[in-house]
């Protein structure tokens, strides 16, 4: 398994775990989120294998949950980033995201710590 393959599967089992958390099918998050009805089930089925930022947001929001959570940065129950262990993991996110993705990334984060989140 690559680095990218190992950073989608965290995501995908932090997403399907809170989703069943939550109580969502795969069609109800994904109209929740305001995706396309299959954006979930390609999650879970293994099909899209690393998201777009903003359907990580989307998605995230839609969980009641900050991205950090399903991304496997920190742990919900802190607001202490998980250990060091993670940083290759942001790493490697980070370095898949195009330019303008990073951009919009960092406006977001900005934006959320302006906004007290």
């Amino acid at each position: 398994m690559t680095e990218l393959e190992s950073e989608s599967e965290v995501f995908r089992k932090n997403l399907l775990h809170y989703m069943k958390l939550r109580g969502f099918s795969a069609a109800s998050l994904s109209r929740k989120a305001g995706l396309n009805s299959r954006a979930v089930k390609d999650i879970e089925e293994r099909r899209t294998g690393s998201p777009r930022i903003s359907t990580v947001f989307k998605l995230a929001r839609a969980l009641e949950l900050p991205p950090e959570v399903l991304l496997g940065l920190r742990d919900p129950s802190s607001d202490t980033p998980v250990s060091g262990a993670s940083v290759p993991v942001v790493n490697g996110f980070l370095s898949s995201l195009s330019q303008s993705e990073r951009e919009y990334l960092l406006d977001s984060i900005r934006n959320l710590i302006q906004s007290g989140r």
